[in-house]
């Protein structure tokens, strides 16, 4: 025979809920307050890194290359904008000779003519002068990340831009290639091939773009702390300047649709970039983890 439960059970379970809601409700409270509290505090360490370097240093000693011609080289027309903006804008600022090398015309949705123009007008915006561009129209190289460019075809040709130009300092994308596009790493893997092949100047310096995680990525000037204490060499943009960069992408008009105008919004790369310096023993190890 089933007993029905007791007063005194029903009062106790109750009793015994209504502690634990409580206590797990101050719980979450009281972990909700640390939060906020460490976002505050993240946020004013983040004001305090822009007004100190990004006001108050005179802009000519801030990130340096020590760089006097520059080959900036990406894989499609946008690039530049999207992810080495900051760099090229401080650069011609500072009075260096920088070269765009755009190794694609982008053609993946057959707007190949249109984007050259694009090109064109977003890196004058940037401050890089016509004569300064160069965009390659090959067949091998096309706008698509499931196409494999080859790495010896890519380092003829960057490396004739270095020896024509008399280039001395090499920027362009790392490993990741940022987006984990393809056509990006490809960039960085004729770079590599190049080193092994002793194809590189003894003059010509070589730095490459960091990528960086996806939180970092998309938290714009909030990782302005994280890039100082990472890296040595970086560029970024005051709120003003920064406005030129957006000038510049959306002279893509092609290539803004929706999720570009929040890419522009929150992109820490709108704002900040952060270089390393590479050398052969770099690009070792880096083929060592690839294997």
């Amino acid at each position: 025979m089933l007993l029905n439960d007791s007063p005194y059970d029903i009062e106790f379970f109750y009793n015994f809920y209504v502690k634990f809601l409580a206590e797990l409700l101050l719980y979450f409270r009281n972990f909700a307050l640390y939060i906020s509290l460490w976002l505050l505090g993240y946020v004013l360490v983040c004001c305090v890194v822009y007004r100190r370097y990004a006001r108050r240093l005179p802009t000519r000693t801030r990130g340096a290359l020590g760089a006097k011609r520059v080959l900036v080289v990406v894989a499609h027309p946008d690039d530049e904008c999207m992810f080495f903006g900051p760099t090229i804008f401080r650069l011609c600022e500072q009075g260096a000779d920088v070269h765009v090398l755009c190794l694609s015309n982008g053609n993946y949705e057959g707007k190949g003519r249109l984007r050259r123009k694009e090109l064109w007008d977003a890196c004058n915006e940037l401050g890089v002068p016509d004569e300064n561009i160069c965009l390659i129209n090959d067949d091998r190289l096309q706008d698509n990340p499931k196409i494999n460019w080859p790495a010896p075809v890519l380092a003829k040709l960057i490396h004739h831009h270095l020896e024509s130009i008399d280039i001395d300092t090499l920027v362009t994308f790392d490993r990741g290639g940022v987006s984990a596009h393809a056509n990006h790493s490809a960039v960085f893997y004729a770079v590599a091939y190049m080193f092994v092949e002793k194809l590189i100047p003894q003059r010509c310096t070589v730095y490459t773009l960091d990528s960086v995680n996806l939180f970092r990525k998309y938290i714009g000037f909030l990782d302005l702390p994280l890039s100082f204490l990472l890296s040595s060499k970086r560029y970024f943009l005051r709120w003003t300047e920064s406005r030129r960069i957006v000038r510049a992408m959306k002279k893509h008009r092609s290539q803004m649709v929706w999720f570009r105008y929040l890419y522009v919004f929150f992109s820490r790369y709108m704002i900040i970039n952060t270089l390393r310096r590479i050398s052969l023993a770099d690009i070792e190890l880096e083929l060592e983890v690839d294997d």
